[in-house]
């Protein structure tokens, strides 16, 4: 999964990408409120982390452009705002989740997973598929009792076929959903780790190269 985290306090901001980070996510980060709605309109994630207080363009304003251009993007608001009325307008605004200042960073992520959940429509970490079943909390992927080794970039291809299964997903939005800004990545590589994914899970998968277009599992 990729989070895009939008906080002016580097230190704070800092710290969640961290956090995510170990925990196997793929995340941006931006501290002023109008690089962070130009990386909203020119990439996809699947989870937006928003401080409202942000310097260029306040985090009110970025939900609404959100949600005035139809998108659905889960949004965990994590603000110094407080106040009663404050939270409403968030979530009136179109916020799906609000955590006040301060606060503990496990907190952060149990929200971040409850919210990724609730908008893949799951009701648990565990997805099946065929003999496999994946945690997506604990980013393992195990056939029965057998845990599957795989790197953190087979994982998170598998995990991004997984949501779109039986759906052509390009080798571009592959690679847009597996790196962050910094990553220096070689769109080629991706042969390779689908070659792996075929080699390590064998008959439990059924994934096709559709030519020209890229790949589709089901």
């Amino acid at each position: 999964m990729k989070l895009l985290i939008l906080e002016d306090n580097e230190t704070l901001a800092d710290g969640i990408y961290k956090k995510l980070k170990e925990i196997g996510f793929i995340a941006d980060v931006f501290y002023e409120g109008d690089e962070g709605l130009f990386a909203l309109e020119t990439s996809t994630y699947d989870l937006l982390i928003l401080d409202l207080g942000l310097p260029g363009i306040d985090g009110i304003d970025i939900i609404k452009k959100l949600r005035n251009s139809q998108q659905n993007l889960p949004i965990l608001v994590i603000s110094a705002r407080d106040r009663l009325d404050q939270r409403i307008l968030g979530l009136d605004t179109g916020a799906d989740d609000y955590i006040c200042k301060p606060f503990e960073l496990d907190e952060v992520v149990a929200r971040v997973q409850a919210l990724l959940r609730r908008s893949n429509n799951q009701t648990s970490n565990s997805i099946k598929y065929n003999d496999l079943e994946f945690n997506s909390q604990t980013l393992s992927l195990t056939r029965g009792e057998e845990k599957i080794e795989l790197s953190k970039r087979e994982l998170t291809i598998f995990e991004y076929l997984l949501q779109n299964l039986n759906a052509i997903v390009s080798k571009e939005n592959i690679v847009e959903h597996i790196t962050s800004i910094d990553d220096e990545f070689n769109p080629t590589a991706v042969e390779t780790y689908v070659s792996r994914l075929r080699k390590k899970l064998g008959d439990s998968i059924n994934l096709k190269t559709v030519r020209g277009l890229g790949y589709m599992m089901s």
